[in-house]
């Protein structure tokens, strides 16, 4: 049995693609709108407005996961975690973590 570990530079590809190829173009709007979604997260922590931010988060937590991203939507509920409690340092660090992560999604027919 052979235990693989991801790279964590390894790319993010989406279940829900690698189910059914069709959705590829749905998956593909939806990672093109992650910019977007991290620019206001940003925002909202630079300004100290954690409700934006914790409604940002949940929303990603939710799409995350309907997009084939289960990664991304683990990552997004520790954000609104921490966002929802007014946590500050932790909000920086998850929301670098999920900017990272946000770096690797890819939308890839063959990802396994």
């Amino acid at each position: 049995m052979t235990d693989h570990t991801p790279d964590p530079q390894d790319p993010i590809g989406s279940d829900l693609v690698h189910e059914d190829a069709c959705f590829a173009k749905i998956v593909l709007e939806f990672v093109e709108g992650l910019n977007d979604r991290l620019r206001q997260m940003e925002t909202a922590i630079r300004v100290g407005d954690f409700e934006t931010l914790r409604v940002a988060a949940h929303r990603l937590k939710g799409s995350g996961g309907g997009y084939g991203y289960p990664l991304l939507s683990r990552m997004a509920a520790e954000l609104e975690a921490h966002a929802k409690a007014g946590l500050v340092d932790e909000c920086m660090q998850a929301f670098g973590e999920l900017r990272a992560l946000c770096e690797r999604v890819v939308v890839d027919t063959d990802q396994e």
